[in-house]
């Protein structure tokens, strides 16, 4: 292979990691590990970072392979309808993040690897047979935020010694299941057009964009709920600045729904496009408020900052080429189909 054609084809990977939502699943690992009154050795959450991230990696490769044939329709410009990535290397590649997955797993003992087969459960079953069955496949997708986190914490382990860290879990991880549901969905509305073209049965297609921003609504405030509930059952020691943090989340869930709303009636590509992609950066928020709740301020900003920029550059560099076939920076560009009738500041 030529040294073009290698640059080529490690484009093609990068653009199937979407590197813009890469941090978030490993910071939801570590928020559980964080959670966890386990020993907190390096290598355990180190762990309870890279299990996650690889399903996560492996998941795209998958999602890619099983909707190539939808893609190839709606979005012809992604690496394997282009031709730039094999189905058969994506397929492969998917295998072999889930082997990574699998081998600390089964290091991590019984707990981590039910966790890791239900988690390869659900990303296989959301790609391959759920996403098009409506509201069902967006809980599914949904729930792999929830079991991430609770991988994270079974890495670590809860001691008996203190159960109160239970109810903070279990609140935590109907948190992230409710969000994870909220932003596919609105991923959802984003893809509302070609996903009605490929014959994908998704619940905006189904009941029309104005109930689907509803339902947006409904499990934001969920959410929402379930993050305070949690924050109130923690420690008063790190109350404080959790629920500082949840306020910065709650502003940015504003900034992303509120243009939702406004244009329910007939949902325009760029405004569920830029919603997105604000909700993208403000889940590494939320993740990052629990990594506080259970190791400190002082880690959370350490690892907040840096992958908050990094999720955000790699947004302005890479969401529109991605969705849209368009190197153009996502939240400055409009969509030919669709401009026309687009006024968006």
């Amino acid at each position: 292979m030529s040294a073009a054609g290698a640059v080529r084809a490690l484009r093609a990977h990068v653009e199937t990691w979407r590197p813009y939502t890469l941090w978030y699943v490993g910071l939801v690992g570590l928020a559980g590990a964080a959670l966890a009154d386990g020993p907190h050795h390096p290598w355990l959450l180190l762990s309870a970072w890279a299990a996650p991230t690889a399903g996560w990696l492996g998941g795209h490769y998958l999602g890619d392979y099983f909707d190539r044939d939808l893609d190839a329709g709606s979005k012809p410009h992604r690496p394997i309808p282009s031709g730039r990535l094999a189905a058969r290397t994506a397929l492969w590649c998917g295998c072999a993040c889930f082997a990574v997955l699998a081998l600390l797993a089964v290091l991590g003992g019984w707990g981590t690897t039910s966790a890791a087969v239900l988690a390869a459960f659900g990303i296989v079953a959301y790609s391959r047979w759920c996403k098009a069955r409506g509201i069902a496949g967006n809980l599914v997708r949904g729930a792999l935020g929830a079991i991430a986190l609770l991988y994270g914490t079974l890495t670590v382990g809860l001691s008996p010694q203190r159960p109160s860290a239970v109810p903070v879990l279990l609140a935590s991880m109907l948190a992230f299941w409710a969000h994870d549901t909220m932003s596919n969905l609105v991923g959802a509305l984003r893809d509302m057009d070609g996903d009605r073209a490929g014959g994908y049965r998704t619940l905006p297609v189904r009941r029309g964009a104005p109930f689907a921003v509803r339902t947006v609504l409904a499990l934001y405030a969920g959410t929402v709920t379930a993050a305070l509930v949690a924050g109130l059952l923690a420690d008063p020691d790190r109350r404080a600045g959790y629920l500082a943090t949840l306020a910065v989340v709650v502003a940015l869930g504003g900034v992303a729904l509120a243009p939702l709303v406004a244009h329910r009636a007939d949902m325009p590509v760029l405004v569920a496009l830029r919603a997105h992609a604000v909700l993208v950066v403000e889940r590494v928020v939320l993740a990052s408020a629990l990594v506080g709740l259970g190791l400190g301020i002082g880690p959370q900003l350490l690892l907040a900052v840096p992958m908050v920029a990094l999720t955000w550059w790699a947004q302005r560099m890479m969401r529109a080429g991605h969705e849209l076939g368009t190197g153009r920076p996502a939240l400055a560009l409009a969509t030919p189909r669709r401009a026309a009738m687009e006024d968006v500041s």
